[in-house]
């Protein structure tokens, strides 16, 4: 045991903290050093429940000492009321990572469409309601090929935007994946299954078209899927060659809409993980733009865009459909200290 945790389960002052919200505290306790590798099921105060894991030790933190918020145990959840007043409080459920629970529109405008995609959004597979957006989109774009392009596809299974399609609607897919760790298991998941490739690869601006024509993907197939944290931009910007019917990927979502910002190529990698990831929402508008895609929907997370190919735009309402009103604060990371409009997203812990 490292030194460290040995202290936490040790500490007498964190166990009367304790004993103020949970029935066990010494079981919460040991829950909230990061000891014990599993899920660990709370009893709290007032009589619900409250499930852990390990990533949920930032939020533990919070919870004894933070400069940026308070947190309290309510509903079974841990209740997240920031210092900063203009920041509004939120809810973290236990064992999912930090993410804002039944997170709301930051923008008060409502477009029919965005309404309804977000009413869509259902997770099988994927992270943050992928698979539902999808669904509601191919509803009013039949898929032509059955076809979806995911990079980088990581195991394939966890937070995937390609299982749901191919294991319940019998899609055919090119996963690419460079970690040769998560690729082993991509490639085992889905081996002797002819209508998927798997593709051990680094994508760049340059091989992008040549790892798509190697795989014979149509040129107009129906789902790509882009998630590097990177160069995400370059990436769809590069991809000449082809023009599937929806995009999705990531923006940097503590960047207002107001803000037009694309990190550099060349640090792209080295901002992973940071607020100068990636682009802004207007970057990735803009850009959508001149290859002739339309921003249609933000997920709730804040986390992805969603683009249709303006071959398709008459069968969607786009009224109200803005920047402004697309913009979705994140509902991830720092807890009430990033640098997005609401206090979350990633702190600003490198220079521009």
């Amino acid at each position: 045991m490292r030194p460290g945790r040995l202290k936490d389960l040790l500490s007498l002052q964190k166990f009367n903290k304790l004993k103020q919200d949970f029935v066990t505290p010494f079981k919460a306790l040991l829950a909230s050093s990061g000891i014990v590798d599993k899920k660990i099921t709370l009893q709290t105060r007032n009589g619900q429940k409250l499930e852990v894991d390990r990533s949920d030790l930032p939020i533990w933190q919070a919870y004894f000492s933070s400069a940026d918020c308070s947190i309290k145990i309510e509903q079974g959840m841990f209740h997240i009321l920031p210092n900063n007043p203009s920041h509004p409080d939120y809810f973290i459920k236990g064992a999912h990572s930090g993410f804002t629970w039944n997170a709301k529109r930051w923008s008060n405008h409502q477009a029919p469409l965005l309404q309804e995609l977000e009413a869509a959004e259902k997770s099988v597979y994927s992270q943050h309601g992928e698979d539902g957006v999808i669904q509601a989109l191919l509803e009013k774009i039949p898929p032509h090929h059955r076809f979806i392009v995911e990079f980088g596809a990581y195991d394939g299974d966890h937070m995937s935007n390609s299982r749901h399609l191919i294991c319940d609607h019998n899609w055919r897919a090119l996963l690419i994946e460079p970690d040769p760790r998560f690729f082993a298991r991509l490639q085992k998941l889905y081996a002797g299954n002819k209508q998927v490739k798997t593709v051990q690869a680094f994508i760049t601006t340059d091989n992008i078209n040549q790892l798509f024509a190697d795989a014979n993907v149509p040129k107009d197939f129906d789902v790509l899927s882009i998630d590097v944290d990177g160069p995400d931009y370059y990436l769809w910007e590069a991809l000449t060659d082809y023009q599937p019917a929806i995009v999705l990927l990531e923006c940097n979502a503590s960047i207002l809409p107001t803000e037009k910002y694309i990190v550099a190529e060349q640090q792209a990698w080295e901002l992973s993980g940071t607020a100068q990831e990636g682009a802004s929402l207007l970057a990735l508008y803009e850009l959508g733009l001149q290859k002739g895609y339309h921003l249609v929907y933000s997920e709730l997370s804040g986390a992805n865009l969603f683009f249709i190919h303006k071959s398709f735009i008459g069968d969607f309402d786009l009224t109200g459909l803005t920047p402004e009103t697309l913009y979705q604060a994140p509902q991830f990371g720092e807890l009430a200290g990033g640098v997005a409009p609401n206090g979350r997203g990633y702190a600003d812990n490198k220079k521009r």
